[in-house]
């Protein structure tokens, strides 16, 4: 039966078919907050499932339905809206049933189709590499994400009903998906402030993963908590009975419990001791306003010693998940360490249900709207997944992002900004403006110029400075960024300077080959020009003139072609290049490379490559890299030097031999200081006892400049050689 034969027949089964009742907890759950209408449209949703997934199991044998019903069971527990609901119980339909995208906006609506096609797991995709296909499904899902912020909340319960019911998966397959859950989906979870489902996943995955280890930590957290409970009750009334007496008495004070792999994850990553660890009681404590917050926090700095760098204020500066509380550390009863965190209820409902709380959670406090930010990570992947190579490059940079500690930070006008901890001025210059990191050449941290390359720390204050006109990247800035927009921003401008100067050289080569018969680029008529390209099969110059420097066309056979379509021939005795000429480390106009391979100097005999990743470079003639290529590529074409209207530094490396003596180093040094070169780097080296071997990097303007200095080299009694280092034949 094909595709459309099934379609057919789910949808007739469907319209013909009695609304089956909703099973009866999910039904008392929706009646308690969704009014008829929105009911009846998630009756129609489980009815649409219900004949979808007719006759599938699952691993436990179980009707398959009963997994889209839990998962709408848990985001009823969120309390939230209609649409969402519908889409958790129809998330498995594209997938598995072969039910088309437009069935679902024709019954349900574009919110609901969009939703579930953003989590569906697309394992239809014709992709054999299963990196590659994993990268793509987090790319379609993360996509859909930024889109309508419901995708992720949907995809975490399927994930978090799965993790509660993988015991009947095989073994190797419950590894990859636990750690697959704590790789991904519990720092996604963390991300959008999902604390309660964050929490549940790396339990669950951390028991699957190392069950002798999570069994041994249990049962040591329940040998201790006879005696721990003791304690933390008498600090909790102590606090309570505190507040009280100051007139907060609405707060409510709680013990709060660190959950199983937040314990392990400290012991591995701190290599603490268990005991430490535990010791350690954490509290928080819950108020009407922001206010009575700030109140609560000098209360109990009175009442309880403050421990020295232990205060962090996420009120003022929320996490980027929308996060906020006071957290303060201190010691209670004369002898035990305590954390506190004090926040309102309605900053509890957000740090707990996250981006849920949008729908389920009406506070009156000043957090209102916090939990937006939430979604601010979410609607900056649109702007990297376009900035992004591949599929796999933007999965990579979800993770790196996911996986991190964050930094405050502030902009001249005092907006806060919170980065990966690690961020340097390009991470922060990116996180501002795609346009203010693609115009970076420097920086001030604090009023005070700074490398772009420093690790920047919360609290201060960093202002970008802009190039006036459009700037090259430096493929360098890849080693120190951290963040994905950045590393995918300065990917992008990276490949459109490949694009570049790819062009621009293909440029040169072909106006090189047309001078042989005096015509140039700019004389042919824009008709002539179309027949050419039509004849090459082109659609463009612009797309000839890259090919052409990337090394995918030859010049000689383009430039052929060009004299056939000008009905013109080639001059007689033109078998050789007309040399290019540098001007001002230009070529006709076009910025050139100079090879760090040899290092040539103005002055040198030298000859122009066509590189495909760098476009002209320029190369000492006698570089053993290109001369066995120079005579045989046509992307290889001899250049000599223009006069050049300001003077330039060339770089240049020098091998000297001298007699092992003392303050031998310190004149020959000497000799340059007094030439006005600059020395950029020495190393010396023992040849024997008598001779010492001394290689040098030194600054110059000309190869006649450089003779000069290596002749007085040469003129002192203790040199025994000194010679230029080129990568010769």
């Amino acid at each position: 039966m094909n595709k459309k034969v099934l379609q057919a027949h789910l949808l007739k089964d469907f319209a013909d078919s009695e609304l089956l009742k909703l099973p009866n907890p999910t039904y008392k759950a929706t009646k308690s907050y969704l009014n008829g209408k929105e009911l009846k449209k998630i009756q129609l949703a489980y009815n649409f499932a219900f004949h979808a997934h007719d006759g599938q199991l699952r691993k436990d044998g179980t009707p398959y339905i009963s997994h889209p019903v839990a998962v709408s069971n848990i985001l009823l527990e969120l309390k939230m809206d209609a649409d969402s609901i519908c889409a958790a119980l129809m998330h498995d339909v594209l997938e598995d049933c072969d039910v088309h995208k437009n069935n679902l906006v024709k019954l349900f609506g574009n919110d609901v189709a969009n939703i579930v096609d953003g989590v569906s797991k697309l394992s239809n995709l014709n992709i054999t590499d299963r990196l590659e296909r994993d990268a793509n499904n987090l790319q379609k899902m993360a996509l859909a994400m930024a889109r309508d912020v419901r995708v992720i909340l949907v995809k975490l319960c399927d994930r978090l009903h799965n993790m509660r019911t993988i015991e009947n998966l095989p073994r190797a397959k419950q590894i990859i998906k636990s750690k697959e859950t704590l790789e991904l989906y519990g720092p996604l979870a963390l991300r959008v402030g999902m604390q309660d489902i964050r929490a549940e996943l790396e339990d669950i995955s951390f028991r699957c993963l190392h069950p002798l280890r999570a069994e041994m930590l249990e049962n040591a957290i329940k040998s201790s908590s006879g005696g721990r409970k003791k304690i933390v009750e008498k600090i909790r009334k102590e606090l309570k009975s505190h507040l009280q007496t100051n007139e907060i008495e609405n707060a409510a004070v709680k013990g709060r419990e660190k959950n199983l792999y937040s314990i392990y994850n400290k012991i591995k990553t701190k290599h603490k001791p268990f005991s430490e660890i535990l010791d350690v009681y954490g509290f928080r404590i819950l108020v009407d306003s922001t206010d009575d917050c700030y109140r609560a926090l000098g209360i109990i700095h009175n009442y309880f010693s403050p421990i020295e760098n232990k205060f962090k204020d996420y009120i003022a500066i929320p996490k980027s998940n929308g996060y906020q509380a006071l957290h303060t550390s201190l010691l209670a009863l004369n002898a035990f360490p305590i954390e506190v965190q004090i926040q309102t209820r309605g900053m509890w409902a957000t740090a707990n249900e996250g981006i849920a709380a949008h729908w389920g959670y009406k506070t009156k406090d000043s957090s209102h709207g916090v939990e937006l930010r939430a979604s601010r990570w979410l609607s900056g992947l649109i702007d990297s997944q376009k900035k992004s190579a591949n599929s796999s490059d933007f999965a990579e940079g979800i993770k790196i992002d996911l996986d991190s500690d964050e930094v405050y930070l502030f902009s001249p006008k005092g907006h806060i900004y919170s980065l990966k901890t690690g961020a340097t001025p390009i991470d922060f210059a990116y996180e501002v403006h795609t346009d203010l990191g693609d115009s970076i050449i420097g920086c001030k941290v604090n009023r005070r110029d700074a490398p772009l390359n420093i690790e920047l720390e919360s609290g201060q204050t960093v202002e970008i400075i802009i190039a006036k006109s459009k700037v090259e990247a430096n493929p360098a800035w890849l080693n120190f960024v951290v963040s994905s927009k950045a590393r995918n921003g300065i990917r992008h401008r990276l490949q459109s300077q490949k694009i570049s100067a790819a062009r621009k050289a293909g440029k040169v080569m072909l106006e090189s080959e047309l001078k042989r018969s005096g015509v140039s680029l700019s004389d042919i008529k824009a008709s002539s020009l179309r027949t050419i390209l039509d004849s090459i099969g082109v659609t463009s110059l612009t797309k000839l003139l890259t090919e052409l420097g990337s090394g995918k066309r030859t010049g000689n056979i383009i430039a052929e072609r060009f004299y056939s379509g000008l009905q013109i021939r080639k001059r007689a005795g033109t078998q050789g290049s007309n040399p290019l000429t540098i001007l001002d480390n230009h070529i006709e106009g076009v910025s050139i490379v100079f090879a760090k391979c040899c290092m040539p100097i103005y002055g040198d005999q030298a000859i122009a490559h066509s590189d495909t990743e760098r476009g002209i470079v320029i190369h000492h003639q006698k570089c053993k890299q290109v001369a066995p290529f120079a005579n045989k590529d046509q992307r290889y074409m001899p250049a000599i030097w223009g006069p050049n209207k300001k003077e330039y530094i060339y770089k240049v490396k020098l091998s000297i031999t001298t007699e092992n003596k003392i303050g031998v180093l310190s004149d020959i040094i000497s000799i340059f200081t007094r030439a006005g070169l600059n020395v950029d780097a020495v190393i010396t080296k023992i040849i024997d006892q008598n001779f010492t071997g001394i290689e040098m990097d030194i600054q110059v303007k000309s190869s006649a400049e450089l003779e000069v200095v290596m002749q007085k080299v040469r003129s002192k009694k203790t040199t025994s050689s000194c010679k230029r280092l080129i990568n010769e034949k």
